[in-house]
């Protein structure tokens, strides 16, 4: 399994990485990938969809937000050959056969990205090859004096499979010369 960890400062910094994975997304030639956001309540991860969105070409009037009492969020995209992007919230399902009511299969595939918040309550319905994108929201116990009042995340994303793999090889520098 293949993994980058980085901290993420604040709020700025986790739309910019969010594009990041956009972007890298449209240059792996990356036609369909699954991505499943893992974190506490708070942590950023409609934040990073909202990122990834306003990069695959979700205009800003359009509002990018959780879908927690909705199950799933539509928008049509305009970046490389991701055509749809679909943001799904596992928190409130019990399991599989409830994403799969909410018509997860046909958010899925071939010019679709869909994200999947709280992946680990549907586990069995995601693919294996996918990317996992996991929070860690630093305590203010866990900060130095002084820092800011935002708190800074920690972000690990591993590739679960090859085509995930992939994307994060062509993430990696971006990441790397932004740190």
């Amino acid at each position: 399994m293949q993994a980058l960890q980085i901290t993420v400062p604040d709020t700025e910094a986790m739309l910019a990485l969010g594009a990041s994975v956009a972007a890298a997304i449209e240059a792996s030639g990356c036609t369909a990938l699954l991505i499943e956001l893992r974190g506490d309540l708070g942590a950023g991860k409609t934040v990073f969809v909202r990122g990834l969105a306003r990069r695959l070409g979700v205009p800003s009037e359009v509002p990018v937000v959780s879908p927690t009492f909705t199950i799933a969020r539509s928008y049509p995209a305009s970046c490389g050959a991701i055509r749809e992007l679909h943001h799904v919230d596992a928190y409130r399902l019990s399991g599989a056969e409830e994403l799969d009511a909410a018509g997860f299969e046909e958010m899925c595939g071939e010019g679709r990205l869909t994200c999947v918040e709280w992946g680990e309550y549907v586990r069995e319905a995601l693919p294996e090859d996918r990317v996992r994108v996991s929070l860690v929201t630093h305590t203010p116990e866990d900060l130095e004096p002084g820092a800011a009042p935002e708190c800074p995340r920690s972000v690990t994303l591993e590739a679960l499979g090859p085509s995930s793999a992939a994307l994060l090889d062509v993430l990696r520098p971006t990441l790397e010369t932004s740190a």
